[in-house]
């Protein structure tokens, strides 16, 4: 018997390939330590993509948007740790914002805001 699919109150074209990829690239991060691995998340209002980055501060993160996802380059001590982010192309249009706050990188992407259209990068957010 085939599962039935749920009815959604957000529905993204190409969400489900974005997963099973999303996924499926996070799986083979296991052998490759020097990767930058990453969780996402889903509430009503956002999608939040998640990682780990130590000892790491603001300055240290570039996070570009591209056509087809997003693009984070973390640089520590020499070191250079680079992860594309395929994104469905209705996402990558939308407001996103970064946070890092005791070596926790979360973007976050919202589903109802759009971008700025000349935005090339995630901006942080900026504390009070």
């Amino acid at each position: 018997m085939g599962k039935k699919k749920k009815d959604c109150l957000f529905h993204v074209d190409g969400f489900e390939e974005w997963m099973d990829q999303f996924c499926s690239d996070s799986c083979s991060n296991f052998s490759f330590p020097n990767q930058i691995h990453i969780d996402l998340c889903e509430t009503e209002q956002e999608y939040i993509l998640e990682t780990d980055v130590p000892n790491v501060t603001e300055q240290n993160v570039v996070i570009k948007k591209m056509e087809t996802g997003l693009n984070i380059c973390i640089l520590h001590k020499n070191i250079s740790l680079q992860r594309n982010i395929p994104l469905p192309t209705t996402i990558i249009y939308k407001k996103m914002l970064a946070c890092l706050e005791n070596g926790f990188l979360a973007i976050h992407i919202s589903k109802n805001e759009v971008a700025n259209k000349h935005e090339e990068k995630v901006l942080f957010q900026i504390e009070n």
